[in-house]
């Protein structure tokens, strides 16, 4: 039987990113869900930059948000809206962002789940939109695996890919560690 933890993609993505996002939603901490998934959306734009860059910037989780990150409704976040979320959250635990005040993205907020998925009307306010939590992470999940995908039927894009796993959080357990030593 194959053990399919050790496999890199698995181990970070499936068994670490995805599954600390589902724990985060089925325990109805939903700020620290969304935390998670706007930081692992980053990580996702890591993966995927192009060869010779190091850092992951603004573009690439624009690009890779507005690639993967599509909702089951009429109305869809951006890219730039994600990435002001993505601020707001990550450096103050807060829905607005510098972005999102200069008016470059729309007021990013969250209920836990909705239908649609997303809320916006414009004769309400043009610059707030309400997105489902639950549904913002079901589309990242879909964005991943379809990203894992797109990144594993290029050759070049795959190996690069490996090389950056190298660097990313692996979980072990203590005895595999070890070697197995009692």
């Amino acid at each position: 039987m194959n053990d399919f933890s050790k496999d890199p993609v698995v181990n970070a993505i499936y068994q670490g990113i995805n599954r600390g996002i589902r724990i985060a939603i089925d325990n109805q901490c939903y700020g620290s869900a969304v935390i998670l998934i706007l930081s692992a959306i980053d990580s996702m734009a890591y993966l995927g930059m192009p060869p010779g860059q190091e850092d992951v910037t603004r573009d690439d989780f624009v690009k890779w948000a507005d690639k993967y990150i599509k909702l089951p409704c009429d109305q869809q976040l951006t890219g730039l809206d994600l990435y002001g979320a993505r601020c707001g959250m990550l450096h103050a635990y807060s829905t607005t962002s510098r972005l999102q005040r200069q008016g470059k993205c729309r007021h990013v907020t969250y209920a836990d789940r909705a239908i649609p998925q997303i809320i916006y009307d414009p004769e309400v306010s043009p610059d707030l939109v309400i997105v489902s939590v639950e549904a913002l992470a079901q589309a990242f999940f879909e964005g991943v695996n379809k990203f894992v995908v797109d990144l594993y039927s290029d050759p070049q894009k795959a190996r690069l890919a490996d090389e950056r796993f190298q660097g990313v959080v692996l979980v072990r357990s203590v005895k595999e560690l070890r070697g197995n030593c009692s």
